[in-house]
């Protein structure tokens, strides 16, 4: 739709797009996508597309279509709309049907994977009645936990060991020795981290000091953050014990499951994914899919594991778009995948994603940016995520968030209903400090955010914010539920260097600690919002700076007798000592709130420490 509106603005263009380009569609032309039709596969439709006059169309009727490797999408395939049939629901599936069931010992089922045993297909999801099934692990539920850092010596040559290997308990040591030769290179170790866990492969066992090495290299210490450190092991057979749980003997060519009650294997449908990705888009423009239903999608862990730095961001999406603008994704369902559902990478802007159910997800639901810092016109702008519900995440990659805007500019998140995930909500900016950012003026807005953490990780916020950020509003938003493992589940969190960030008009409750909190970051203004029921604390300060760091006014705080207002210990909340030339003689400014505890006592502020006339006696 480029110069449709030539002398509007850019916000203008947005906003009417979808509008302009459904009457224009008519105009040129019309691909039938049909399973049994003459165009019968995503890239026949395509190359027909190419070949017809612009704008086109391509209608895809009811149906599976199974592929195995993406559709690909460039320049050449702009101002295309993929559509659903009216009243179609098709579906694109990465995923292939395994049958010939039969009923084994000790109540498992079994059936042939000739193509695992030859080396030439893996896998390590798998989906009975639409239900994700759970690899064989061990413990069932719950976590082993680590002991220590192994002596020198325990591994020869090993650089820094407490990246690369860590000892167990004897119990569980036996249990990893005990494991075949031939099994244990598919082996996996999760070891949540604070917020985020390293998913490892065993390189050596040392039997003197009871020590796993792993290959490669952690990104965070071992043993370190957390004393007790969590960690379980998966993917072996003597660990296919429960129900719902699977194991693939590739050696020898047989895939086992031990069926929930009620399943009926010899009826079942179970799929497993080859296809990585289902739509790949590099440097199209004014691209529609709509109505269209995207499932199974194949994710393998790397040889030498995968370790997360933060927000599962070195996962990539299975709808991947590069250089692209003018996106739309309407109506569509992601689901029964390993990865992110839509990732726009660098170069991206002027697209939508709405009125999408994202769910049962590897990853999270929406990334806008890179990781890495892009040349400025390169920044994600003017990208729209709304109206979609986007559930049950971090299923293979834990850290995973609803959300994630890294280098982005001028985004919306609104209207969104996101939970069930394992770590943050909604996630923007990504540098840590107070230097240059292109992060900035986005918006999150009316979003329903809950359920998250599950007291799995830690260091994690229904909404979470890094680095400089002006213009960024979060507003309207309903934050409940949000449970951390050790600590950090906070409903409104500005993290490092989070500058000029206003949180308005936002209803937080029910979070295992303060329903705001601020590590450290310049005036921003928390305002409006009712923060209700935290379990440690209601407000959490955890960096004394001599600058401003935030306004926390007009807000209602409400709580239980058994939690104080404040955390983050006296150090935090004192004034400065001797400010210096410029900087205010307090930091932190606190004007015409209503605090509320629920026994109508007047409370301590800080677990004891201060009263309110204390409190007063410092000028707030």
């Amino acid at each position: 739709c480029e110069g449709l509106l030539p002398g509007c603005g850019l916000a203008m263009n947005r906003l009417l797009f979808p509008l302009l380009l459904s009457p224009l569609l008519c105009s040129g032309g019309e691909i039938v996508l049909a399973p049994d039709g003459p165009i019968a596969t995503l890239e026949a439709a395509r190359d027909a597309a190419r070949a017809a006059p612009k704008p086109a169309r391509v209608v895809v009727r009811a149906g599976t279509y199974v592929i195995e490797q993406p559709l690909k999408l460039d320049a050449a395939d702009s101002q295309v709309v993929w559509e659903a049939e009216a009243g179609a629901r098709p579906v694109i599936s990465g995923g292939r049907r395994i049958t010939g069931w039969r009923k084994a010992e000790n109540g498992l089922w079994c059936a042939d994977v000739p193509a695992a045993r030859d080396g030439s297909w893996r896998f390590e999801q798998l989906w009975v009645n639409g239900a994700r099934a759970t690899r064989a692990r061990s413990p069932n539920r719950g976590y082993f936990h680590l002991t220590g850092t192994p002596p020198a010596g325990a591994f020869p040559g090993i650089e820094d060991a407490a990246f690369q290997s860590f000892t167990v308990e004897k119990e569980e040591y036996a249990l990893l020795r005990a494991i075949p030769a031939t099994e244990r290179p598919g082996v996996l170790l999760t070891v949540p981290h604070a917020w985020v866990a390293a998913q490892c492969r065993i390189q050596d066992l040392s039997d003197d000091a009871l020590a796993v090495r792993i290959r490669g290299r952690s990104h965070h210490p071992f043993v370190v953050y957390e004393p007790d450190q969590r960690w379980w092991v998966e993917n072996f057979r003597a660990a296919l014990d429960a129900d719902g749980e699977w194991f693939l003997d590739a050696a020898a060519g047989l895939l086992w499951y031990q069926p929930r009650p009620g399943e009926d294997m010899a009826a079942a449908e179970v799929v497993v994914p080859v296809a990585e990705q289902f739509v790949v888009l590099r440097g199209a423009r004014d691209v529609t899919l709509r109505g269209l239903t995207f499932h199974h999608g194949q994710y393998l862990y790397p040889a030498e594991g995968y370790h997360d730095t933060q927000a599962a961001a070195g996962i990539d999406g299975v709808i991947d778009a590069e250089d692209c603008s003018g996106l739309l994704i309407d109506q569509c369902e992601v689901a029964h995948i390993g990865r992110y559902a839509v990732f726009f990478r660098s170069g991206c802007s002027s697209s939508v994603v709405s009125n999408c159910h994202l769910h049962d997800l590897g990853a999270g639901g929406v990334r806008v940016g890179g990781a890495d810092w892009p040349d400025e016109a390169r920044v994600c702008r003017d990208i729209r995520v709304d109206n979609n519900i986007i559930q049950h995440g971090g299923r293979v990659h834990p850290a995973a968030c609803g959300v994630l805007l890294t280098h982005a500019r001028n985004c919306t998140v609104s209207h969104n209903d996101i939970g069930d995930l394992y770590y943050t909500g909604v996630s923007a900016g990504w540098t840590w400090g107070y230097g240059e950012s292109p992060s900035r003026e986005n918006h999150i807005e009316n979003n329903h955010i809950h359920h998250l953490g599950w007291g799995y990780l830690s260091d994690m916020g229904g909404f979470y914010a890094l680095g400089v950020a002006p213009g960024t509003r979060v507003t309207g938003n309903h934050i409940h539920h949000v449970a951390s493992n050790r600590y950090g589940g906070w409903g409104l969190y500005t993290d490092e260097g989070s500058t000029d960030v206003w949180m308005e008009n936002n209803l937080v409750h029910d979070t295992s600690d303060a329903g705001f909190h601020q590590h450290y970051g310049f005036y921003n203004r928390i305002r409006n919002n009712i923060f209700a029921f935290g379990r440690k604390a209601q407000v959490h300060r955890s960096r004394p700076e001599g600058h401003t760091s935030f306004l926390f006014e007009r807000n209602i705080v409400v709580w239980d007798p058994e939690s104080p207002l404040l955390d983050g210990g006296e150090y935090n909340w004192k004034l400065p000592d001797a400010p210096a030339k410029g900087e205010p003689r307090d930091p932190v400014v606190f004007r015409r709130n209503l605090y509320w505890r629920t026994d109508g006592t007047r409370p301590d502020l800080l677990a004891r420490k201060w009263t309110w006339d204390e409190w007063r006696k410092l000028g707030r």
